[in-house]
């Protein structure tokens, strides 16, 4: 009887560990909380209310917030070890911006990526998931209505022009610029490529070429016809510009019209008649030259002296006045106040021949008497004949001395006479 009762009791001892276990186990699995095994509850939302629109090109940036909830209590913001958010555009396959870090303060910030092209003009649907960090008690969550990103293309006008001044270049100058909304909010150019095509009036092709254009150049782009074109003929420059591959998808190109010139003709008249357009500098440097000019020429014409003009002869009752040989003119004696002169056949009896020589004023007027010369007279020197004075034009104020006949007798013979008789 004994023997039988130890089995029994060991058997009990067992029965009850076990049932010891069974509740500690059950304890545990209690102490468990129930959202742990689901997940804490978070939310994401866009920051700003209002759509974002923006041109193409320009810079912009979307705000997004992640926070969690517990059991309907406040909203709190995760940090940047609680996980990543991913934003996804429409029209693009998955994620355009991956892993975004979520700031200190719960926010999160999308904008351009550097890696990405820009984005194309055009309107999307912005979304975002936040991805929980592996290990942790947060559940995934997703902006509940997307935010509108509106991006709006930007034009760009292309202009050609041709120069053919000889000062330039001795050959036609392709000027190729590019106006627009793009080149006033960046300050320059896009990038892109210039294609040129020179044809003549019957249409064949007779220069072709492509040239670069860089990105933010404020330059024009220029390029010579170096092919050798027949004088005066008419030629056509069909162009076009082509943006770059990551900025085709934000601008709107403009047509360029067709450019038309002529080059220099044989003749000058064709060469006149030839429609050369100039550059600003050009024509204001002309301008300056030519006033120089003209204000030269009148420096130097005040500073020549006259010429002296041809002055005709003198006639009866008139004489030269001296003075500057530069301004020779003829003066009247009634002008100066003079009586007019007393002729001689007034002064000396009819008959007597005589001449009277004019003189300027202050000088002596001489009276020549024609006398026949006696025969054993002797010959003498003219230089040496004597003469008599009657007086200068000064004299002609008072009246004239009358001289008889016998006077100037006894004056002839005198004269013929030896000068040792």
């Amino acid at each position: 009887m004994q023997r039988s009762s130890s089995p029994r009791r060991t058997g009990g001892v067992a029965r009850v560990a076990a049932g010891i276990a069974a509740a500690a186990l059950g304890v545990l699995v209690l102490g468990v909380p129930a959202s742990a095994s689901a997940g804490v509850v978070t939310n994401i939302t866009f920051a700003q209310p209002d759509p974002v629109a923006v041109d193409f090109g320009a810079e912009w940036n979307i705000v997004l917030v992640v926070g969690s909830e517990y059991d309907g209590g406040p909203n709190l913001r995760l940090t940047p070890t609680d996980g990543t958010v991913d934003v996804f555009l429409s029209g693009i396959g998955g994620p355009y911006a991956s892993a975004l870090p979520i700031q200190p303060d719960g926010t999160v910030y999308f904008s351009q990526p550097s890696a990405k092209p820009l984005l194309a003009a055009g309107d999307y649907d912005v979304s975002a998931i936040f991805n929980p960090a592996p290990g942790g008690y947060y559940s995934t969550s997703q902006t509940a209505s997307p935010r509108k990103l509106s991006i709006k293309a930007l034009g760009v006008s292309p202009k050609v022009e041709i120069l053919t001044v000889a000062a330039v270049s001795k050959y036609p100058v392709i000027t190729a610029t590019l106006t627009g909304a793009y080149v006033d909010a960046k300050d320059g150019a896009p990038a892109g490529t210039w294609n040129f095509v020179v044809s003549g009036a019957n249409g064949k092709e007779v220069f072709g070429t492509d040239a670069p254009q860089l990105q933010g150049a404020t330059d024009p782009v220029r390029v010579e016809i170096t092919t050798k074109l027949p004088r005066g003929m008419q030629y056509t420059v069909a162009s076009t510009f082509t943006p770059a591959a990551e900025l085709a998808d934000g601008l709107t190109v403009a047509g360029v019209p067709e450019a038309n010139f002529q080059t220099p003709g044989g003749t000058l008249g064709e060469s006149l008649g030839a429609s050369i357009p100039l550059p600003l500098w050009l024509i204001i440097v002309l301008g300056v030259l030519l006033v120089g000019l003209a204000v030269a020429a009148i420096i130097l014409g005040a500073r020549i002296p006259g010429r002296v003009p041809n002055t005709p002869a003198p006639t009866d009752g008139e004489r030269h006045v001296p003075g500057d040989p530069t301004n020779v003119e003829l003066v009247r004696l009634e002008d100066l106040g003079l009586p007019e002169p007393t002729t001689i056949p007034e002064m000396l009896p009819p008959g007597e021949p005589t001449m009277r020589i004019p003189q300027l004023p202050e000088s002596t007027t001489w009276l020549l008497s024609d006398v026949e010369p006696s025969v054993n007279a002797p010959v003498m020197d003219p230089a040496n004949a004597p003469t008599e004075r009657i007086g200068t034009l000064d004299d002609l104020a008072e009246p004239p001395t009358e001289r008889t006949s016998a006077a100037v007798s006894d004056e002839s013979e005198q004269r013929g006479k030896p000068s040792g008789a």
